[in-house]
């Protein structure tokens, strides 16, 4: 069975001949590809790797976290850098005046940080509103044929879309936006529609091109109880995501739900939205429910991913790290894929991750065959 079969089989819980394997950090469409990558320790792991891991080749949704304002009207200003600290400041052109936001990337991580966010007053909501929706620059049909032959038996077309209350909530500090959520509940109702609203309309044309197997669909964990409360999960996240899934499924495409934190309140409520695949599904101290737990509250009715955790894989030991896989199969093989719950953090892989990158390896092989 191909990679990508193996993959879109255990999503859609049809037959799969073993378990698969998704790690991230690891993916490459060529073999040159991983051959590039210059840490010796990551080459040996995607190399190891290459042919049971899956790869996504992307199509940009252009989707953002700032109630979708058209790309054409954001543009980065500055980029600075300062023993490795990556400063950028991107402005917003509005009718009403310019707004503006900054992010930081240390060198240590590969996470980008929000460290002046573009609305900071109710005033700053009204000049993001005034940009007049347009197609973003860039929004086409989908189109693989770029994809290399050497590629198809392990490559997934796949797009992302954020849930569309991020594309709110992203456009403020939490604080503010959980505090707006108190403060003026039916606006940011108003906003999430015009958020939902331009989805549509970046869908209808992502869709209308080459077929998309898979949709990313990430946000959640920003309301899932008890980062918000189960009101504001119940409406701002529920028939929003519902209505994402159903049109990715009218075109034939799997939707993954992707959310960390406590899930054991949530998991029903994405298996009633109708996604396919959800994923990391983190056991305690991280998370609030076991993969096992999970699995049998599913009961086969979704595919589960997880869940060896990035913490231990870095810096946890060979030990533990078999442990945590072998925990993760717990509860059955069908309609699971094996998986870290991220990819990797730094830019390198220590001597500590790749023996316990290489330990995770080795008991995937000896327990994911199925039948």
């Amino acid at each position: 069975m191909t990679v990508h079969d193996r993959l879109l089989n255990a999503i859609r819980g049809d037959v799969v001949d073993r378990v698969p394997l998704m790690l991230q950090g690891f993916e490459r469409l060529r073999r040159s590809d991983v051959e590039a990558i210059s840490d010796p320790l990551h080459r040996d792991v995607a190399e190891r790797v290459f042919d049971d891991n899956p790869d996504f080749m992307e199509h940009p949704s252009h989707v953002n976290r700032y109630l979708v304002t058209p790309d054409q009207f954001i543009q980065e200003v500055s980029r600075e850098e300062h023993d490795g600290e990556i400063v950028r400041t991107t402005e917003i052109s509005t009718p009403k005046g310019t707004l503006t936001a900054v992010t930081k990337q240390l060198p240590s991580s590969r996470t980008e940080w929000t460290v002046k966010y573009p609305v900071e007053t109710r005033e700053d909501i009204d000049k993001l509103l005034s940009v007049q929706w347009e197609a973003p620059e860039g929004l086409a049909p989908a189109d693989y044929s770029a994809m290399p032959d050497e590629a198809r038996d392990r490559c997934i077309t796949r797009t992302g879309i954020s849930s569309p209350f991020v594309c709110v909530g992203g456009v403020m500090s939490y604080q503010s936006f959980l505090e707006l959520c108190a403060a003026d509940y039916d606006l940011v109702r108003e906003l999430t529609e015009v958020c939902a609203e331009r989805i549509d309309a970046i869908m209808d044309v992502v869709f209308s091109g080459e077929q998309i197997e898979y949709v990313w669909i990430g946000g959640c964990e920003w309301l899932t109880p008890p980062m918000g409360s189960p009101r504001l999960y119940e409406e701002l996240v529920q028939p929003y995501e519902t209505r994402i899934i159903e049109r990715a499924h009218d075109h034939g495409a799997v939707v993954h739900v992707h959310c960390h934190g406590n899930v054991r309140s949530t998991l029903q409520a994405v298996i009633d939205r109708g996604g396919d695949f959800f994923e990391p599904v983190e056991p305690p101290p991280d998370g609030d429910i076991t993969l096992a737990e999970a699995k049998q509250a599913a009961g086969g009715r979704i595919t589960l991913g997880g869940n060896v955790e990035a913490r231990v894989i870095e810096f946890g030991d060979a030990d533990e790290v078999e442990a945590a896989t072998r925990s993760a199969f717990e509860g059955g093989e069908k309609r699971f894929i094996f998986k870290t719950t991220e990819g990797l953090t730094r830019p390198s892989v220590s001597e500590r991750m790749h023996e316990n990158y290489n330990r995770l390896i080795d008991v995937w092989e000896e327990l994911s065959p199925i039948g």
